[in-house]
């Protein structure tokens, strides 16, 4: 017979799922994904991302953002999905072309949905070394590098969206790390 797992194992696997998801996103955005596109054009990316801050208790940093990213969404009638489309893939191709950092992006989801699913299983100890793998992979270089180069895309961008979305990442990377002083701007 199978010890269950405890109740704060499964909201953990939850949360960790939803994490690999947001680095997964990130990866879209670094692909240039027309998925992608469309959801933040739909909507669908800032429900998902807006729940998966209430779920952790950070709605609050991603507020204007959010808030932004609405505005945004509820516009797209009024704009082709050509026009958005090419408007992201031109800031796509100055800012992100070359995907950088892209494979600490991989396995920071790969991680998180390995945190995932050992909470899920009840494995606790796994859980709580892949966390620590994943805080690891951060600090040894990945935050400082995509801290700079979203502040970077917050500033060079042309278009109102790549800013916003950078803002929403710079702020997921805060929750990630614990360090909201990444959030300050010039």
């Amino acid at each position: 017979m199978s010890t269950p797992v405890p109740e704060f194992a499964g909201r953990i696997s939850r949360i960790s799922q939803q994490r690999a998801r947001v680095w997964g996103l990130m990866m879209d955005m670094w692909n240039g994904d027309e998925d992608f596109i469309k959801a933040v054009r739909e909507g669908e990316f800032g429900e998902f991302v807006r729940e998966h801050f209430q779920e952790i208790g950070q709605e609050s940093l991603a507020h204007g953002a959010l808030m932004s990213l609405d505005v945004y969404s509820r516009g797209a009638r009024r704009r082709t999905f050509e026009d958005d489309r090419d408007a992201f893939l031109a800031d796509h191709g100055n800012l992100l072309a070359d995907k950088p950092h892209y494979d600490g992006l991989e396995a920071m989801r790969d991680l998180c949905r390995k945190e995932s699913a050992a909470w899920a299983a009840g494995d606790l100890d796994t859980g709580r070394d892949c966390r620590k793998a994943e805080f690891e992979h951060l600090e040894g270089g990945l935050e400082m590098n995509l801290v700079e180069l979203l502040k970077n895309n917050i500033e060079v961008a042309k278009s109102h969206v790549w800013r916003t979305l950078s803002r929403i990442f710079l702020i997921f990377l805060a929750t990630e790390t614990g360090h909201q002083s990444s959030l300050e701007t010039k």
